[in-house]
């Protein structure tokens, strides 16, 4: 029994499992069929939708070949209204010319005949013509046997057809030529006006057409512009061509190449007579016997007539030799001009003079000589080498040169060579009438320098210095300034308060030379300048006229020693419109001096930047500082930073020293002193040491905190680089230095040792200027439709 239940237990499973699973398939089954059904009727609506497109299709096409049926059909009558207007004016007009035909003469008996046998005629009865049907059919149905003759002649009548009507058909095609050249004047002109009008509308409508599409590709996918070519006027154009008088057979047979020249008398001397050689004795005893009448006067004239003609040609003459090959008298103006670009030196202004090929020839005194050559200064920079010979000739200058290029110099020996030519007795009596020459710098360490460079040429010639700069006690550098000097080196600021407490006079200052201009006026001195500028007496001022640039005339007057115009010098690295406004209020007819790229980096600096973010740039200049040899500079922005980086370094084991605003001077002076005498390695500084200091041979320039703008940024690596050395430069840059990646890409592009890192040159904020607004394609325009 137990046995027999599990086994129904069992069976009564597998029966529940099988209607479930039948169930389970049928609802199954129940879904698929539903969405069959719903897809069918998806796929049975779209066919009808496409059958009905279809059918509209067809149907606008039929409409479309009914009305083109139709619009063919009226042309077709206006065709045939236009044949037969032509067709009567035709015969209108062969009837004018022609006359009417006139109808046959007929006899009375002859019509009296007709009218009678048309009065007895009379149509057939029925049986009439049934009998002649069958007449004709029995006939018809019988072999006719024609004779000769007969059949001769029916073939003659067919001929005589034939010909009938050939004839027929030449008249009517002849009636039809002359139908069009018969039809009127105003027909045809009627005719010709309206192919003329359907002509200019067919070409007006393709040339509509054709500006449409180009207009549409232009809009659509940015048609590039056409660029007019210019051709210059010296370009030639070759013809490959040759003239009817040309002789072509030069070049294929050798006799015509060295023709045989025929020796005539008077022309191959066979008679022993040479009219060159007799027209030059004439012309020799003619100057003779003129020489013999003429004075002494008239042949010193005409000696120096001979002696300006070969001048002339001399300078006219084309000389291959280089300008260091010849002598000074020998230098032609193109010498000059290759000169100026071998040493990529332009000017501006009237009457400049030549430049300096070396120091023999600058024309200053042999005591500055001497000291220049005790400096071992073998050759002028190219500022110098232009701007010493315009100094000497007491005019107004205004250089535009690179960090790093003897600007010094170039304005001390002009400055030095006027001072000594004063008597001593004369300086030292007027010694309390204050310094012949005040020279301004935007910075001490600037001013110190310049300081230190003028005291390399004025001590060995007895002269006096002084710096009045802030930092230093003002009373110790008033009693300075109370012994008496001959030039004082100052910042603006610490000037004008020696000059307000009385310490400093300037009554016979004569010479103001303003270093780093443009910085000056990015500091806000400004003002100062200004301010300083109008304590300078009136009474040495130029003439704003073209005396300014007469040569001779500014050399006379600075010969004489008490009433030498005022002379001005300003240099500077950019030329901002300030630097312009001050330049025009205080400077008469300047010359102006570029030297290189004015405001670019040096070419000899080898720029590098890595995008990098803010957290790694210390582990990164670790990493660059083991490869360069010291010295070292790098830039910071901030004050706090710069002491928190050099600590930093001065743990790890670097000698690294401090340069900024917030330290006193001599703080100051320690860090550059130590830095130039080598105790320390690396120097961690802010934009204050990024303008005019002098350090020698600096290796490598680390800007860790990358500038605010392109200028500081070219004057921070002018510090590596100077004096014809090279450097490398050195530049961390992060995302919220956006604001400058388009003016460094570019100042990268420019340098030719210089690469531009890839990640640099395709970043968006590096693609187009700040503040300029792009113009998108007008493919990429979205318009919107109301």
């Amino acid at each position: 029994m137990a046995t027999r239940s599990v086994r129904g237990e069992r069976e009564r499973r597998r029966e529940r499992k099988r209607r479930s699973t039948s169930r389970d398939g049928k609802r199954r089954h129940r879904s698929l069929s539903k969405e069959r059904r719903s897809w069918n009727k998806s796929y049975i609506s779209r066919s009808r939708e496409r059958r009905s497109r279809s059918r509209e299709r067809r149907s606008r096409s039929r409409d479309r070949r009914s009305r083109s049926r139709d619009r063919r059909s009226r042309s077709r009558d206006r065709r045939s209204r236009s044949r037969d207007r032509r067709k009567r004016s035709s015969e209108d007009s062969s009837s004018d010319k022609e006359g009417s035909p006139k109808p046959p003469v007929q006899s009375l008996q002859d019509e009296t005949k007709e009218e009678a046998a048309v009065e007895k005629r009379q149509p057939l009865s029925l049986d009439e013509l049934i009998a002649k049907r069958t007449a004709e059919q029995s006939a018809e149905s019988k072999p006719v046997f024609l004779s000769r003759e007969e059949r001769a002649a029916l073939a003659l009548k067919r001929r005589a057809e034939q010909v009938e009507a050939r004839a027929k058909a030449r008249l009517e095609l002849g009636k039809n030529k002359f139908s069009s050249a018969a039809l009127s004047e105003q027909d045809h002109q009627r005719m010709n006006e309206e192919e003329r009008e359907k002509w200019y509308r067919q070409r007006e409508m393709g040339k509509d057409r054709d500006r449409e599409m180009d207009a549409i590709k232009s809009r659509y996918l940015g048609g590039e512009k056409k660029r007019r070519k210019l051709r210059r006027l010296a370009d030639r154009k070759f013809v490959f061509d040759w003239d009817a008088g040309d002789d072509t057979s030069v070049d294929f047979n050798p006799l015509y190449r060295s023709k045989h020249q025929a020796l005539f008398f008077g022309r191959g001397h066979i008679a022993g007579i040479d009219i060159k050689a007799q027209k030059k004795e004439q012309s020799k005893f003619y100057s003779n016997l003129m020489g013999e009448r003429m004075t002494d006067d008239q042949k010193k004239q005409a000696l120096v007539r001979d002696e300006s003609v070969k001048e002339k040609e001399r300078k006219t003459k084309f000389d291959e030799r280089h300008w260091s090959e010849k002598s000074l008298p020998q230098m032609a103006y193109r010498d000059w001009r290759i000169f100026r670009e071998d040493y990529n030196i332009a000017t501006k202004g009237g009457r400049i003079p030549y430049p300096l090929r070396s120091w023999a020839e600058a024309g200053i005194s042999s005591d500055i000589l001497e000291v220049i050559h005790s400096l071992h200064y073998k050759e002028p920079t190219p500022i110098q080498r232009q701007a010493i010979p315009i100094g000497l000739q007491n005019r107004d200058i205004i250089g535009i040169a690179e960090t790093g290029s003897g600007k010094t110099a170039a304005f001390v020996i002009p400055l030095l060579t006027w001072i000594t030519s004063l008597p001593k007795i004369v300086r030292e009596s007027e010694a309390d009438q204050g310094p012949y020459a005040i020279i301004l710098a935007p910075t001490r360490e600037l001013a110190q320098q310049i300081e230190e460079e003028t005291l390399k040429f004025a001590a060995p010639l007895g002269l006096r210095t002084v710096a009045v700069v802030g930092g230093i006690s003002r009373e110790d550098q008033g009693f300075q300034l109370r012994l008496g000097c001959e030039i004082v080196i100052a910042t603006p600021g610490r000037l004008i308060d020696v000059l307000e407490n009385r310490y400093l006079v300037l009554a016979q200052c004569t010479y103001v030379v303003l270093d780093e201009a443009d910085r000056m006026i990015d500091m806000g001195f400004e003002p100062d300048v200004q301010k300083i500028l109008d304590y300078l007496p009136v009474t040495n001022q130029k003439p704003d006229t073209e005396e300014a640039e007469d040569p001779e005339k500014m050399k006379a007057n600075m010969e004489s020693s008490k009433h030498k115009y005022r002379q001005t010098v300003m240099f500077t690295a950019t030329m901002p419109p300030s630097v312009e406004r001050l330049a025009r209020s205080y400077l008469r007819r300047p010359a102006i001096v570029y030297i290189g790229s004015a405001g670019k980096p040096t070419e000899r600096v080898e720029q590098r930047v890595i995008l990098l973010a803010e957290g790694e740039k210390r582990k990164k200049l670790l990493e660059i500082l083991e490869e360069p040899e010291p010295p070292i500079i790098v830039f910071v922005n901030q004050k706090k930073g710069a002491d928190v980086l050099a600590k930093s370094l001065e743990k790890i084991g670097y000698r690294a020293a401090v340069l900024h605003g917030g330290r006193n001077q001599e703080q100051r002076e320690f860090a550059l002193s130590s830095l130039k005498e080598g105790e320390k390695d690396i120097l961690v500084a802010t934009d204050v040491a990024g303008r005019g200091i002098d350090i020698q041979d600096v290796s490598m320039v680390i800007n860790y905190d990358m500038a605010k703008n392109i200028q500081d940024y070219t004057h921070r690596i002018g510090r590596t680089g100077r004096a014809g050395k090279t450097g490398i430069a050195v530049t961390f840059l992060t995302k919220d230095d956006s604001a400058v990646f388009y003016d460094l890409k570019q100042a990268i592009l420019e340098s030719p040792i210089s690469v531009c890192p890839p990640e640099l040159a395709s970043h968006p904020e590096a693609q187009v200027k700040p503040g300029k607004v792009t113009a998108v394609k007008k493919s990429q325009e979205t318009i919107f439709l109301h």
